[in-house]
């Protein structure tokens, strides 16, 4: 794919005896979009971030899935122990839908969120 030059982390709560931990997994060759839309809420309409991450299939490690939920943060996260306030900061969305494009010629897949 082309445009896959971003360095990723994909963030994972896991749900534990003790509350609550992250699997933090950097993937390295992502393409990242970006853009500002106008949702309607019950306020009226107001500017919201929405983003699509394409990940390559050969630049997935093995076993990794993403999953409604989880977050991505473009740049690298060495650790986080509250999901968002941790990251807030950055450039970050939760994965609201993904998909399997694991057919064809450009095999990879794609998560978005907001």
């Amino acid at each position: 794919m082309l445009l896959c030059t971003e360095t990723i982390t994909l963030i994972q709560p896991q749900r534990t005896d003790d509350g609550e931990a992250y699997l933090l997994t950097e993937i390295i060759g992502a393409s990242w979009y970006g853009k500002r839309v106008v949702t309607q809420t019950t306020k009226g309409a107001e500017p919201q971030n929405t983003y699509i991450v394409r990940i390559p299939e050969s630049n997935m490690p093995a076993g990794v899935m993403p999953k409604r939920g989880d977050f991505v943060i473009r740049g690298i996260v060495e650790e986080i122990k509250h999901a968002p306030a941790d990251f807030a900061d950055r450039e970050y969305f939760c994965i609201t839908s993904m998909g399997d494009n694991r057919r064809g010629r450009l095999r990879h897949w794609v998560v978005s969120g907001s």
